[in-house]
């Protein structure tokens, strides 16, 4: 009974130190792999004019397969030689393995193909409205990729985050990452200029994942600082897989360690993007 007593205190103080161990370890390959993957866009840009990524190659395709589209994802592919680093290792949620495309829908000569529904669950969301916005022109969808010059400042410009697809009733995600976050905020106070487009004035229908976030400022200080987690929309499917924290490339390169509620900095917080950018200085979503 005695050797049974040590080893329960043993294993009480053990036990947190290897999961701290483990949490830091998936930390430091999660960081890895964003500078992986900045490096391969940045590759990707030397190939094509200094244009970042297009989210789809055919946006609006209905029925989309690897025979009519192809996402950012699988075009940044040969840039990083693995599908692995689109993968965070502390996501454990069931997914479509890489190899899910049906033998129909495979591209001869084109390896890359069997990736395309597998590359719609990466747990590195792209900032796409402001990088590669795709807007509606006259009646067809229109893929705007941005190019690293028109990046005002690419140690504040946020590239990409870590994402979740969805989540269950039980308040856990599920279904891996997901290819594209959304910002909070879109026009700017006092101008009602666009920073997806630039434009000021009415707003161009842009295609999204979702309408901006589904909660306010303060119910997203809230719920974090009571740590539950809800609907991954809540942050434009970005998604804290590390203690409640989740890693953020920049343009320039550089990882940074972030709570939510810190995404949503320098703009007022609304639900369906009603919310303006009043501060530029320190709102890490736009380009300007």
């Amino acid at each position: 009974m005695v050797v049974m007593a040590i080893l329960t205190v043993l294993c009480a103080i053990l036990f947190p130190v290897f999961a701290a161990a483990r949490g830091a370890a998936d930390r430091a390959v999660c960081i890895s792999n964003l500078h992986t993957l900045t490096s391969g866009t940045h590759l990707y840009a030397d190939d094509y004019d200094d244009r970042l990524m297009p989210v789809n190659q055919n946006p609006g395709a209905t029925n989309s397969t690897s025979r009519n589209d192809r996402t950012w994802v699988q075009n940044l592919l040969p840039y990083v030689n693995s599908f692995s680093v689109f993968r965070c290792p502390a996501d454990h949620t069931p997914r479509p393995s890489p190899e899910t495309t049906y033998d129909q829908d495979l591209v001869p000569g084109d390896t890359d193909s069997q990736y395309y529904t597998a590359s719609l669950r990466s747990n590195y969301g792209y900032n796409s409205q402001n990088l590669a916005p795709i807007t509606l022109e006259g009646g067809r969808w229109a893929a705007q990729p941005r190019s690293f010059s028109q990046i005002a400042e690419p140690s504040k410009t946020l590239l990409f985050v870590e994402s979740a697809w969805q989540y269950l009733a039980d308040r856990e995600p599920t279904g891996g990452g997901n290819w594209l976050v959304v910002p909070p905020c879109r026009y700017y106070a006092g101008s009602h200029v666009d920073s997806f487009t630039g434009q000021a004035g009415g707003r161009v229908p842009v295609f999204t994942t979702a309408l901006g976030w589904t909660g306010t400022q303060s119910g997203i200080k809230a719920d974090f600082e009571g740590g539950g987690m809800a609907d991954p929309q809540l942050y434009g499917n970005a998604w804290p897989w590390h203690n409640g924290h989740m890693n953020a490339a920049r343009s320039d390169g550089s990882v940074k360690y972030l709570n939510p509620a810190q995404l949503g900095q320098g703009c007022d917080v609304q639900e369906a993007w009603r919310g303006a950018i009043f501060d530029r200085t320190i709102y890490m979503w736009d380009i300007n």
